[in-house]
């Protein structure tokens, strides 16, 4: 029984985290639609590399950067994109493997982020 009681404040604290989580990530997106100053998420709701995640947000930043210029449709001309490892760190695993990913990435936010800048 006393074994039993020594792991209780570990597993409450596992359980509190576990359902503090969710709630966290709702602040951001409240009833599906982004906030103001947040790009949309990418459209794969599964996992998400960093370099993914990274890419997405940078297209979409120039992207919109881009419209709202009424410069030419062109993710290539991007210095980030053509670098392809903008916070790039090796704990990330392969350089090539990022770059890819990024560069994926970058290309479908640049298009979402250039629709958008164009609307407004």
């Amino acid at each position: 029984m006393t074994k039993t009681l020594r792991f209780f404040p570990a597993l409450a604290l596992a359980a509190g985290v576990a359902l503090a989580s969710p709630a966290c990530a709702a602040r951001v997106y409240d009833n599906g639609y982004p906030r103001a100053g947040y790009p949309p998420p990418p459209p794969r709701a599964a996992y998400v590399s960093l370099a993914e995640r990274n890419g997405y947000r940078d297209g979409v930043e120039a992207g919109r950067d881009d419209a709202r210029h009424r410069e030419r449709f062109d993710p290539v001309r991007a210095k980030r994109y053509r670098e392809g490892d903008h916070d790039y760190d090796r704990r990330y695993g392969s350089r090539d493997e990022y770059r890819r990913e990024y560069r994926s990435a970058f290309e479908r936010g640049y298009r979402n982020g250039y629709e958008q800048g164009r609307r407004y």
